[in-house]
């Protein structure tokens, strides 16, 4: 049975990208479940300019003869999947057509109105996918496949969430040999960036990011088979960086610690994102011995009150003072830190804008890379439930130049889906908050971001 993965397109113009992760490990598990005809099409690698991106997108998938079209739908994505499901479906009615991804995950019952999608894959996909291709091969039914939601007699049925994977070591590395040489994707570098996740979720329950809805809980695998994923990629595909791609890499102290000791004679830098109240002197060391070179914060606000609305969970201590010596460390270390911080939360006052804006100005002087963001209300997070009475429609880009989901160039490619789907784009909202009005907020947020956002740096 034919199996095609679909990486949707998105950054078009950008001249260097990464391999996909997701698609390549859901195609790793179904080669080691016994299905060899899997391919992957890549469509943000071959689409390089906004135009025709559906009759290009429909011809590159037709080419590989697929009995199933699995798609990943994230949020980001959701424009493109609504249009090509529609598109396929209707020229291919026999094929089965399977999304899945963060925001398949939880708009499922609006997706599958909104589009002809057959299956939606929800939450965690490598088991799931495997068990579904099987049934699909025999013709068996789907009801007692845990995870996914699928049409049956004119109506939309959900099984049982499916309980997230224990071992992830068991998970095959990804199949990136059925993706285009990496020098496709890098046609300017000499050695290559490849991303790493060593860990899936985030044990806290910030209300602006669905991570922990989506994993629950971290689990982390084990620093020895991260390693010999390194190890693997280097060798294999010249890899001269690695970006881990976690939500938080030091999460578990022992852990990383054993992790970086790992890490140190292999000679391939790194960076990594996590949160300021887990690093120490000894972790920073660490880092640095092991070849990272850049660390990313989430500082959010420099208001106590609003990290509490925003359920951020740091202890008391990371005050002003704390989150200046860090950085400080950091820097001292040779680290680059990126801290990024938002304002647009719900009840936020001038005042406190203010003093997120100060504090970020005062890491940017002691030599952080910083980013400023609105607060975007996604979908499947809880800030739109919580705070769903101090939504505003407001065109973001029009307004701010400022996007979280379609800058310019997704705009154009997707301008007459914009139209028909407003409402469900992020960027069209955004939380109201304790200022004048949308106007004042505006001017403290255009005032903010030229004393903070400097070359290369981006919101």
């Amino acid at each position: 049975m034919n199996i095609t993965l679909v990486n949707p397109p998105w950054q078009f113009y950008t001249p260097s990208k990464l391999y996909p992760l997701g698609v390549s490990y859901l195609a790793a598990s179904l080669m080691q479940h016994g299905f060899p005809d899997v391919r992957i099409v890549d469509l943000n690698l071959e689409l390089t300019e906004p135009r025709d991106v559906f009759r290009q997108s429909v011809a590159l998938v037709e080419k590989t003869g697929p009995r199933v079209v699995g798609i990943t739908c994230w949020t980001v994505h959701l424009l493109f999947c609504l249009e090509f499901v529609r598109i396929y479906k209707k020229s291919h009615p026999e094929v089965t057509i399977v999304l899945g991804g963060v925001h398949a995950s939880f708009q499922t019952e609006e997706l599958m109105r909104l589009c002809p999608v057959d299956v939606v894959v929800r939450g965690e996909g490598e088991e799931t996918l495997v068990e579904l291709a099987e049934a699909l091969d025999t013709n068996r039914s789907l009801e007692g496949i845990n995870g996914i939601s699928f049409r049956k007699d004119g109506a939309i049925h959900h099984t049982p969430d499916r309980p997230l994977i224990k071992d992830l070591d068991g998970i095959p590395f990804p199949a990136y040999r059925l993706l285009q040489p990496v020098e496709r994707y890098q046609p300017l570098n000499r050695k290559y960036v490849f991303s790493v996740v060593a860990s899936r979720g985030c044990p806290y329950k910030c209300i602006f990011c669905s991570a922990n809805r989506m994993w629950k809980y971290q689990r982390r695998r084990s620093p020895g088979n991260i390693l010999e994923e390194v190890r693997w990629i280097a060798k294999t595909y010249n890899a001269g960086f690695i970006r881990f791609e976690d939500d938080d890499l030091t999460a578990n102290r022992q852990w990383s610690l054993e992790l970086f000791g790992l890490l140190k004679d292999e000679a391939v830098p790194f960076d990594c994102l996590t949160r300021i109240d887990r690093i120490d002197p000894e972790i920073l060391q660490a880092m640095r011995d092991a070849g990272c070179q850049g660390v990313y914060h989430g500082i959010e606000s420099a208001s106590p009150r609003l990290l509490e609305v925003l359920r951020k969970g740091f202890p008391p201590w990371v005050d002003r003072e704390y989150i200046r010596d860090v950085i400080t460390r950091e820097v001292g270390l040779g680290l680059v830190p990126t801290v990024s911080a938002m304002i647009g939360i719900p009840t936020e006052t001038r005042e406190e804008v203010e003093a997120t804006f100060d504090l970020m100005c005062d890491l940017r002087r002691l030599g952080a890379k910083t980013q400023l963001w609105i607060m975007t209300p996604y979908p499947d997070t809880d800030a739109v439930v919580l705070y769903r009475d101090f939504l505003e429609r407001r065109d973001r880009w029009k307004e701010l130049r400022q996007f979280d989901i379609f800058s310019s160039v997704q705009r154009e490619a997707y301008a007459r889906l914009m139209s028909r789907y407003d409402d469900l784009i992020p960027d069209n909202w955004i939380f109201r908050n304790e200022t004048q009005g949308f106007e004042e907020m505006k001017a403290l947020y255009l005032e903010g971001a030229g004393r903070i956002l400097g070359e290369g740096e981006f919101v």
